[in-house]
């Protein structure tokens, strides 16, 4: 069976801006923790670096820490840690895989809502790698803003 040119072009540019995103922000994965927000939000919180628990996910609903009240970021920051501990490494490449998805998403929604797949790639291309977008993916503690584009 021949896959339809378009097929072809909506793999490609999806692979493209995966690779684009993975290009830039792939680094991370050799970067710390940072002494700012992240002891709060992650190593320095018994909380968070429980893992998932039943405790935790209602501590995450109920309690304000850091002066935000944002119980899925801090559940997502229980789940790394249940699954690779403070290795920040690890967090970081969430982060990445977490604005891959982000995106991915705009350009579909571009695409679909104006039907023009080269500059909705385009658009999602420079949302991508905008330089606005590096604190949001490099530092940790800055999950919130990577998962409210999910």
């Amino acid at each position: 069976m021949l896959i339809s040119s378009r097929t072809t072009r909506l793999v490609a540019i999806y692979l493209g801006l995966a690779g684009l995103v993975a290009l830039v922000f792939l680094q991370t994965a050799h970067f710390n923790f940072v002494n700012y927000d992240d002891g709060s939000y992650v190593f320095e919180n018994a909380k968070i670096r429980a893992g998932l628990t039943p405790r935790g996910i209602v501590w995450a609903f109920t309690n304000v820490h850091s002066q935000n009240w944002h119980p899925f970021t801090s559940i997502s920051h229980m789940i790394d840690c249940q699954l690779f501990g403070l290795n920040a490494g690890q967090h970081h490449l969430v982060n990445v895989g977490l604005h891959t998805v982000v995106a991915l998403l705009l350009f579909t929604f571009l695409w679909h809502s104006t039907n023009a797949i080269w500059a909705s790639a385009i658009g999602a291309a420079i949302f991508a790698i905008h330089p606005l977008r590096v604190e949001s993916v490099a530092w940790i503690s800055e999950r919130k803003d990577v998962l409210s584009g999910v």
